[in-house]
């Protein structure tokens, strides 16, 4: 959308290059609020900086201004990435907590091909104004949200958590909900009995640190199979293989991919839990990264390369729908693993390492492709894909459908000690 400005080349470098910026603080923020605002009402900052953010953009054409709303939007990304897995994951119920967790690539592609389907089209103006509508709607139906009822049996308002829960669960009997309710609490109190949540506890419990490290370990070698580079280079790949792609189109393409790949991934959670869908993804992001590598090295070694011009273009379709389909599984991780009183933190160290390796990762691709040549470093994502599906193979275990008593049970290896539950108020 920048390019329907007047911008010259470094003012549009410049406000396009401090969205990432705002990714990385974003889930500082998240994890400084998201207790003392609860998780619905962190939805709504997160919503409020992305209103401001478009309000911005569409009013103002002063470069500082407009790099101050395009922080904000990447200040909203960082939020939603931190908050929103937390939030799904406390107001499901187990059977469907991995499934609507990883949901959220759909509402990404969809909000992609609406840009990419609708904006060449229409003008900068306009196209603001239709996300302005959007940020509208979820104000006006932000009320019919729930609260989390973790959040509120923290603070003690074990009455609400018990309306929520019986909202959220309008299908089940009483005694259903109040099992439920009795399991939150348990394993609430039993959190808050063993430490205030300190980062100290996140790397010297063992069971948090396996988290942690299965967490940041899943995000940053998302980056380092290339997720960001290929979709922010996308049309200087399909360039450099001598395709006659229109950039409209090459969106276009990989919007559907996307939104394909988003519908992929619940079914596949649903059907065969978190590993087998990891495992399946980096293999075939591998054998996707390994077609582009071999054309490029094929290509830039004098071979006659016409026979292959399909190649790039399946290359890239493969490689996309593949790792877009396991894409939200290590954020819908990070929404389960760890106990109440620490996830805010540690989503905020998960978020925050994936926002750096993304802008380190695009940053350095221009100078590591003329440094080691574009098909060598095609080839080491694929590596690092290759890399990815061993660790998911040895480390991960699968917790979809496991209640968060189980989860924790599972990491710490051995079975907690009974407290007391916390009394109504």
């Amino acid at each position: 959308m920048l390019m329907k400005l007047d911008l010259t080349p470094d003012d549009s470098s410049t406000v396009a290059s401090v969205m990432p910026l705002g990714g990385m603080l974003g889930p500082f923020v998240s994890g400084l609020v998201v207790d003392r605002l609860g998780r619905k009402n962190t939805a709504a900052l997160n919503m409020g900086f992305m209103t401001c953010s478009f309000l911005l953009l569409t009013i103002f054409r002063n470069v500082t201004i407009m790099s101050i709303g395009r922080f904000m939007s990447g200040l909203s990304w960082g939020l939603t990435f931190s908050a929103l897995p937390m939030y799904i994951a406390e107001i499901s119920e187990d059977s469907v907590r991995g499934v609507l967790n990883t949901m959220s690539m759909i509402s990404m592609a969809s909000g992609g091909i609406l840009m990419y389907g609708v904006g060449p089209f229409v003008s900068y103006e306009f196209i603001h104004y239709v996300l302005l509508g959007i940020c509208i709607l979820f104000f006006i139906l932000f009320p019919l949200l729930p609260n989390s009822p973790h959040a509120l049996v923290m603070n003690n308002q074990v009455n609400s958590a018990r309306k929520a829960l019986t909202w959220l669960r309008e299908k089940r009997s009483a005694s259903c909900v109040e099992k439920e309710l009795q399991a939150i609490q348990k394993i609430v109190t039993e959190n808050q009995a063993e430490s205030a949540g300190s980062i100290k506890e996140l790397v010297t419990s063992q069971g948090n640190r396996r988290a942690l490290t299965i967490c940041c370990t899943l995000v940053s070698l998302q980056q380092l199979c290339g997720v960001t580079v290929v979709l922010f280079y996308m049309q200087q790949i399909f360039h450099s293989t001598g395709s006659n792609i229109s950039s409209s189109t090459c969106s276009m393409i990989i919007g559907v991919v996307k939104l394909s790949a988003g519908f992929v991934c619940p079914v596949a959670v649903k059907s065969f839990g978190y590993k087998k869908p990891l495992i399946v993804s980096a293999f075939g992001s591998a054998l996707g990264l390994g077609g582009l590598g071999v054309f490029f090295f094929l290509k830039n070694h004098g071979f006659n390369v016409d026979s292959l011009n399909w190649l790039p273009l399946v290359s890239v379709v493969f490689y996309v729908f593949a790792i877009m389909s396991a894409y939200t599984i290590p954020w819908a991780l990070s929404g389960e693993l760890f106990p109440g009183n620490i996830k805010p933190k540690a989503t905020t160290i998960i978020a925050a390492n994936s926002a750096f390796m993304g802008f380190l990762t695009s940053k350095l691709f221009p100078n590591l492709s003329r440094l080691l040549g574009i098909d060598f470093l095609f080839l080491g994502f694929a590596m690092f894909c290759c890399l990815s599906m061993i660790f998911v193979i040895v480390t991960v275990r699968d917790t979809s459908g496991m209640s968060f008593i189980e989860i924790q049970e599972m990491l710490h290896g051995d079975k907690k000690k009974k407290i007391p539950l916390v009394q109504e108020k």
